[in-house]
C-alpha cells in the first residue's frame, strides 16, 4: 500500500474529537469567519455582514433560504462572476434534482471540499481501524473494490462538477495525484472520461482480485445492485474470466471491450477457483464466499433504504456495514456514530453553521431556531444549514431527532423530509415530481383522474411504486410503461435507478369510484380541520396504507 490509511484515519478522527469536545466554540468560530471573509461579497454586502456580531444578530439580519433564493446567484457565478456568495471561488458544482426534476447547481469551495475529504474519506479509515483495533493494518486494509465511478465532467470554464459524492475523487484527482493503485480497477475505470455503465468492467477486475479487503460505496442500493449483477452474471462472468474475452451480450462500447481484453488476460485457475459455487449458492454470505479477506463495506443504508439494507445484509453476512456519512449535494452533516450501526450521525461542528428549528408541537410558541449548543435529547428538529460555500441559513426540509451527544456534538437520526417524498433507491421523487408525471400520463391516456396517491411497493422481485388512482375509463394496454416513463422524464435520478434496474416498473391500482372522498370523511369525522386539506399522496403510515388497499376495484 502506499497510502497510510491507518495514519489518514487517526488524524482525521483526533480533529473528529477536538473538535466534538468544543463543539459550541468551534460553531461560534466558524460563524464569526464565515460572516468575516465573506462580507464584502454581493450576498454579504446585502444582509450586512460587516456589522453582525452574534449569533442571535445573524438570526435577525439573514433570512432563512431555499435554493430558489440562490438561482440567480449561482448563474452569475457560472458565467464568471466573482464575490457572488463567497470571497472563495468555486472549485465544484453538484449537481442535484431540483423540484421539477431540474438540475440544479450547488457550489463548492476548495474549504468545503478539504473538510469533505477529512471527514467523508479519511475519517472512514479512521472508524475501521478502531473497529478492528487489535490486529494488524495489514490485515485490516489493501484493495478496494469501487462500486461508484467519478468521471471526469467540468463546467464550461473548465470547474469540476458532478454528483457530490464523486465531488472528493474528483479534487483529489485534480492535478492527477490521486493514488489509484490499491483500488483493484485501474485509475482508467474510476475516472472515465464520460458518462458509461462499466459495472461490468468494475465486476470483473474484483472477481479477479483474491485478497479484496474492502467494497466501498455510497448508498446500499448502489453496492446491493451491483451483488445483484454479478450473481445474475456469475456464469457469463467466470466463463470471460476464463477465456479473456468478453460475452458479446454485455452492453460495452468497443472502447472498453478493448480495455478489458487488453488488461484482464485468461485467468482459468480463478476461474475454477469461484465456479466451485453456482450462482444461486451465493444468495447468502456471497461476499466471504468470493472474496474472504472482506473486512468492510462501505455503504450508506438503514431506515431510508430498509429493502436494500436488508438484501445487503444477505450479502455481507457478519462482515460490518459502514454507514459512513449523512450528507446531501448541499453539504456533508455527520459521521457515523460507529461501525456497523445505522441511522446514528454525530453532526460535525467544522462541517457548517447549524440551525435547529423546534417543530411546531414540540416548541409551544417559540419557534426560534437553535442553534448547536442548545439541543435536547429525544426532541426533533428541522435542519438549517449556513455552508463553507455561500449557502446561508439554508433550509434543507431534514427532520432529525437528536438520540444523545459525542461531546458537546449531537448525535442525531435523519427521521424524514419536511415535504414528503418516495425514496426507495435514492430518487428522492418528492409530490412536484409525482403531480408533473401523473398529469402527463392522464393526458396521454385520456383519463380524468379523481385522486391518486402513491406508496413503496416490496413485494416483488424489485422494490417499485404502487400507485392508487381513481379514474374514469379504461386504462389501454401497456399503461404501467407509460406511467414509467412520465416518472423518468419528471426525476432524472429515478431514471437513472431504472436504467440500473434498482427500481421496477410501476404498478397502478384502480381505486373504487368515491374512495377519496371517503377518505376525507373519514379523516373529518375524526377531527381533522379539513379548510386547508390539500388531498393525500404519499401513503406514509399504516392506517393510509390500509385503507386505500381496501378500497382497490376488481380491476383496471
Amino acid at each position: 500500500m502506499k497510502t497510510n490509511y491507518a495514519k489518514l484515519g487517526q488524524e482525521a478522527m483526533a480533529r473528529l474529537e477536538a473538535s466534538c469536545s468544543r463543539a459550541a466554540f468551534v460553531q461560534q468560530a466558524l460563524l464569526e469567519g464565515l460572516l468575516r471573509r465573506n462580507r464584502d461579497t454581493v450576498y454579504g454586502r446585502k444582509y450586512g455582514f460587516n456589522s453582525i456580531r452574534s449569533a442571535e444578530e445573524y438570526q435577525r439580519r439573514v433570512p432563512v433560504s431555499s435554493y430558489r433564493d440562490y438561482e440567480a446567484y449561482i448563474l452569475r457565478m457560472i458565467d464568471g462572476e466573482e464575490r457572488v456568495l463567497t470571497a472563495e471561488r468555486a472549485a465544484y458544482y453538484c449537481i442535484s434534482s431540483g423540484t421539477t426534476g431540474e438540475a440544479k447547481y450547488v457550489p463548492l469551495t476548495e474549504t468545503d471540499l478539504n473538510i469533505q475529504c477529512i471527514y467523508a474519506y479519511s475519517a472512514v479509515f479512521g472508524m475501521v481501524r478502531e473497529y478492528y483495533k487489535d490486529w494488524p493494518e495489514d490485515d485490516i486494509f489493501g484493495k478496494i473494490f469501487q462500486i461508484g465511478e467519478f468521471a471526469r465532467t467540468c463546467m464550461k470554464d473548465g470547474t469540476m462538477n458532478g454528483i457530490r459524492s464523486g465531488c472528493i475523487y474528483q479534487w483529489m484527482d485534480r492535478d492527477g495525484g490521486f493514488d489509484a493503485s490499491d483500488y483493484c480497477a485501474p485509475k482508467e475505470v474510476l475516472f472515465p472520461d464520460e458518462l458509461e455503465d462499466l459495472l461490468y468492467v468494475k465486476a470483473r477486475f474484483a472477481l479477479a482480485e483474491r485478497g479484496l479487503r474492502a467494497i466501498h460505496g455510497v448508498f446500499v442500493n448502489r453496492v446491493a445492485g451491483a451483488m445483484d449483477y454479478i450473481r445474475r452474471n456469475w456464469d457469463t462472468l467466470l466463463r470471460d474470466m476464463e477465456t479473456g474475452g468478453v460475452d458479446a451480450g454485455i452492453p460495452l462500447s468497443g472502447r472498453w471491450r478493448d480495455f478489458v481484453k487488453k488488461s484482464l488476460p485468461p485467468d482459468p485457475q480463478r476461474a475454477r477457483e469461484l465456479g466451485r459455487c453456482s450462482g444461486e449458492d451465493l444468495r447468502r454470505g456471497m461476499i466471504q464466499k468470493i472474496w474472504p479477506d472482506v473486512r468492510y463495506v462501505l455503504a450508506i443504508g438503514g431506515k431510508t433504504f430498509p429493502w436494500f439494507t436488508e438484501r445487503m445484509r444477505e450479502y455481507a453476512g457478519n462482515i460490518p456495514i459502514h454507514s459512513y456519512a449523512y450528507a446531501a449535494s448541499e453539504g456533508i452533516f455527520g459521521l457515523a456514530e460507529r461501525m456497523d450501526g445505522t441511522d446514528a450521525y454525530i453532526l460535525l461542528p467544522e462541517t457548517g453553521f447549524f440551525e435547529f428549528l423546534p417543530l411546531e408541537r414540540e416548541a409551544g410558541g417559540n419557534r426560534r431556531p437553535l442553534f448547536m449548543w442548545e439541543l435536547r435529547k429525544g426532541m426533533r428538529y428541522e435542519l438549517l444549514f449556513t455552508s463553507h460555500s455561500g449557502l446561508y441559513r439554508y433550509e434543507m426540509g431534514d427532520v432529525i431527532e437528536v438520540s444523545g451527544f459525542h461531546g458537546q456534538a449531537p448525535v442525531v437520526r435523519f427521521c424524514y423530509r419536511k415535504h414528503q417524498i418516495v425514496n426507495i433507491a435514492g430518487e428522492k421523487c418528492n409530490q412536484e415530481q409525482l403531480e408533473a408525471a401523473v398529469e402527463e400520463f392522464a393526458r396521454g391516456a385520456g383519463l380524468r383522474i379523481a385522486g391518486y396517491s402513491v406508496q413503496e411497493d416490496l413485494s416483488g422481485a424489485l422494490p417499485r411504486y404502487l400507485f392508487y388512482i381513481e379514474y374514469e375509463g379504461a386504462l389501454a394496454a401497456g399503461a404501467e410503461e407509460r406511467l414509467d416513463s412520465c416518472l423518468c422524464r419528471a426525476n432524472f435520478e429515478y431514471k437513472g435507478c431504472r436504467l440500473m434496474h434498482e427500481i421496477g416498473r410501476p404498478r397502478i391500482s384502480r381505486l373504487c369510484a368515491g374512495s377519496f372522498r371517503r377518505y376525507e370523511a373519514r379523516l373529518a369525522a375524526g377531527g381533522s380541520m379539513m379548510g386547508q386539506h390539500k388531498g393525500i399522496r404519499i401513503l406514509d403510515t399504516e392506517e393510509k396504507k390500509q385503507f386505500f388497499a381496501s378500497q382497490q376495484a376488481a380491476a383496471l
